[in-house]
């Protein structure tokens, strides 16, 4: 089935000059959007090599066409290969060098939504670790997160102080107190999450890096590199990126760890389980363990503790560790940071630490569930 771009509401096709190139923020939000998948889903990848004489940066008009048909927020983020392309007004358009280099998602006649490889690099402008591997592996995940959701449901947290002195082995001076996690009654069916098959893969960003001249040295390489796909939450990817980063970059340097492994279970545990396979958040190979993170909003109800109960204990009876991470170690540094390191001594054995590297990871902590917090 062949699904077309939206038209406006009064049957007018929207006019078409040259080529427009979605990308940045809106590309994001179009991504974002679960109405949008099966568009997406069903949008013939193209060279964008093939559209270079013909891309071009929207008229206001038909910017304000495209956000209108779109229902997006302004401006309109586009992607141009030539600086006189530029416009301003309602569209903000950016030159992308790799652009030639990559695909583009065609979504209708003459309307172009940049490959998530190309976006990840346009995107990756000015990012640190954390921004860089929450937006890799969004791009990765089995979830998305629809923003106009996402705005009613949004957690309030007390982000905690953070003194320039830096940090002590047990945490950052000035984050000792434990910092409020404040959600308010998610409304049914109000969950900005929803799940969805992988946009990209980490393979294809990092190839997309290399052809772009992004060098091994490069951050947006290196992350590209280290990302864990296939999450089906964010909170599976910002506990990966604690635990999976390596120590220079401010995480604690397991390497073998796997989102959402596949446990096929013999008979015995199938009864346990109720089922023939469960999959694991966060499975370390080396030790056998399973890091479980326990939302208290997905896991509130008591047919889902049933659940996850069942499936803790099948895993145990096939010899696999599991370990609950509750919301509030994860947002307490000392109780996180304590957890952590336990974790990381029994995969790859103790190793000291500095106050430079604890400085680091605090920081990196503290980027990922404070600074760009919000979805929970």
């Amino acid at each position: 089935m062949v699904v077309m771009m939206p038209r406006r509401g009064d049957g007018r096709d929207i006019q078409r000059p040259g080529a427009v190139v979605i990308g940045g923020a809106t590309a994001l939000e179009l991504f974002r959007r679960k109405d949008l998948v099966p568009l997406i889903e069903s949008s013939e990848r193209v060279s964008a090599y093939t559209l270079a004489s013909r891309i071009a940066a929207p008229t206001q008009r038909w910017a304000a066409q495209l956000l209108e048909v779109f229902g997006c927020s302004a401006p309109l983020c586009c992607v141009v290969t030539r600086a006189a392309s530029r416009r301003r007004g309602p569209v903000r358009s950016q030159l992308l060098k790799p652009l030639l280099e990559g695909e583009v998602l065609r979504l209708d006649q003459g309307v172009y939504l940049l490959s998530p490889e190309l976006l990840y690099l346009q995107m990756a402008r000015g990012k640190d670790v954390a921004q860089l591997w929450m937006l890799a592996s969004e791009l990765t995940a089995r979830y998305g997160i629809d923003a106009r959701t996402e705005a009613l449901v949004q957690p309030v947290h007390e982000v905690p102080s953070f003194m320039s002195g830096g940090a002590d082995r047990n945490g950052a001076e000035g984050a000792a107190c434990e910092p409020a996690v404040l959600d308010e009654p998610v409304r049914e069916n109000m969950s900005p999450l929803f799940e969805r098959s992988p946009l990209t893969t980490p393979e294809a960003l990092r190839a997309m890096a290399e052809k772009a001249g992004h060098g091994s040295r490069s951050l947006a390489n290196r992350v590209a590199s280290l990302v864990l796909g296939g999450a089906r939450s964010p909170k599976e990817a910002q506990l990966a990126a604690l635990l999976a980063l390596p120590r220079r970059l401010g995480g604690r340097g397991i390497g073998d760890m796997e989102l959402n492994h596949i446990f096929e279970l013999p008979r015995r545990a199938q009864v346990i389980a109720g089922r023939r396979s469960v999959e694991g958040d966060l499975y370390i190979s080396s030790i056998r363990r399973s890091i479980e993170y326990d939302s208290e909003r997905h896991h509130a109800d008591a047919g889902q503790r049933e659940l996850d109960i069942r499936k803790a204990n099948a895993l145990r009876s096939i010899g696999v560790d599991v370990r609950a991470v509750t919301r509030t170690q994860l947002y307490t540094w000392q109780l996180f940071n304590a957890l952590a390191d336990f974790i990381s001594e029994d995969a790859v054995g103790p190793r000291s630490v500095s106050a430079s590297l604890a400085t680091r990871q605090y920081k990196l902590w503290r980027d990922l569930l404070f600074r760009d917090e919000g979805r929970a």
